[in-house]
């Protein structure tokens, strides 16, 4: 809802919504962890409607999941699902980086150096939540300008379903480091025209963000264990 002030004001679910995604997103509330609506709404003090709504969409986003007996948990990607997204991903980015490359406009070139300034300024370990945030808006930009809205909204939902582990990805600070370094190879190769060099720095970006993540996985247990 927008205000005549051009403000925008969240609804009570909208603002529900953000917080129970935030705290999956930074693993306040960590995969396979049960959500208690009667906690969450008084933690908010709001009432359940909102918080049962909330949970509702995301479950149909996928960062929730309904188990058999009723109660929802976070979800908790398994090492196969991981590893089918990530391959995925591969795919879909290679087509968007060799599109974009032969279609560059100036006002891309000049997105693209934006990005890369976002990076650096964000290259501190103390900046990780904020660099996931531009990490996230970088890739779906790669894709969207691409022009195929069916890629478009498939990476969203599987973006959507990895956010959570961005994160834990990037927890070893010299892998954040090399992120920022992958990231900044990949813009310098797209605006110099090199589509096979980014191609690679994107293929070897995703592959070690993968290996951090299904690593993870391995080593540890579900809440529920």
């Amino acid at each position: 809802m927008e205000s005549r002030t051009g403000k925008v004001f969240l609804t009570i679910k909208e603002q529900v919504y953000q917080v129970i995604k935030e705290n999956i997103i930074n693993e306040r509330l960590k995969p396979g962890e049960r959500i208690q609506e009667l906690q969450i709404a008084k933690e908010l003090n709001v009432s359940r409607s909102p918080v049962r709504s909330a949970i509702n969409e995301l479950i149909g986003e996928g960062l929730l999941e309904s188990i058999p007996n009723k109660s929802v948990t976070v979800r908790r990607l398994s090492e196969k699902e991981i590893l089918d997204t990530y391959e995925f991903r591969v795919l879909l980015e290679r087509f968007a980086i060799e599109k974009l490359s032969t279609n560059m406009t100036s006002e891309t070139d000049r997105v693209l150096a934006d990005f890369k300034q976002q990076f650096m300024e964000n290259s501190g370990y103390e900046h990780l939540l904020s660099y996931v945030e531009i990490d996230n808006r970088f890739h779906t930009f790669l894709i969207e300008t691409a022009g195929n809205e069916m890629i478009s909204e498939t990476l969203h939902r599987i973006s959507t379903l990895v956010t959570p582990f961005r994160v834990i990805s990037l927890k070893s600070r010299k892998r954040f480091t090399e992120s920022v370094e992958e990231h900044i190879g990949m813009i310098d190769a797209i605006r110099a025209g090199n589509a096979d060099l980014a191609v690679r720095c994107c293929e070897i970006h995703l592959t070690l963000a993968k290996n951090e993540i299904v690593s993870y996985l391995r080593n540890t247990p579900s809440p529920s264990d």
